[in-house]
């Protein structure tokens, strides 16, 4: 499927990723010439800048991630991920409501509303996590997106493997996120996340490499 395509199909994202621009010129007026950027773990402000980093700077960053997935299968040097476009459709879906879900709440924040950052931010990396998840046992072998790993890489089946168990561990991990958000402190919700998120790297990494030396010395083919 071409580009032109794909947009043609995909409009209602791109109007999504376009709309923070409407909603920036409208609210302009009313966000403070420094705003904050950053916050701690207690969510409370540790950086600041101008306003046009919230703006405008945050939601271009929505329109160049989908335009960065929109073109890997032009570039991918083997065309595998065009193999995958369901998948990587979704993925840009998803990303694209990410990223203008954080725009939403950082113009809540900087208008003034009392709402908490870090919590939205918990619960929305948990629901990224359980959406990716949801499509990773379906991504073919690429070398952009999916756990690639030398052993993944290497030989398809630990790929097809790997990425089975990736997916389970991911969608219980983004689960497991949004439980902790919604009842543990933040302070304790922090730790809950460092080693969620730390288990959902780790073991599909260990995972593929003892795979891939199982497949190695049985002669296993792929």
């Amino acid at each position: 499927m071409n580009i032109t395509n794909i947009l043609k199909k995909e409009w209602p994202v791109i109007l999504l990723l376009l709309a923070p621009f409407a909603v920036s010129l409208l609210l302009s007026d009313q966000v403070p010439d420094t705003v904050p950027t950053h916050f701690n773990l207690q969510g409370e402000a540790d950086d600041y800048g101008p306003k046009w980093v919230i703006l405008y700077m945050l939601p271009a960053i929505g329109i160049l991630l989908y335009a960065a997935l929109l073109l890997l299968p032009r570039i991918d040097p083997k065309k595998r991920i065009e193999e995958a476009q369901k998948p990587i459709a979704a993925i840009r879906l998803i990303t694209s409501l990410f990223m203008v879900g954080l725009y939403a709440m950082m113009i809540l924040v900087v208008t003034g509303s009392d709402v908490s950052i870090n919590s939205y931010v918990f619960i929305a990396v948990g629901l990224f996590f359980v959406g990716l998840g949801n499509y990773m046992n379906t991504v073919k072998p690429n070398y952009f997106i999916g756990i690639r790993t030398p052993w993944t890489l290497e030989n398809p089946t630990v790929w097809k493997k790997t990425h089975r168990l990736g997916s389970k561990i991911w969608m219980v991990g983004g689960v497991l996120i949004i439980i902790s958000d919604l009842i543990f402190s933040e302070s304790l919700n922090a730790v809950v996340f460092g080693v969620t998120v730390g288990f959902m790297v780790i073991v599909p990494l260990l995972y593929s490499y003892f795979e891939f030396k199982k497949i190695e010395s049985t002669g296993e083919n792929a």
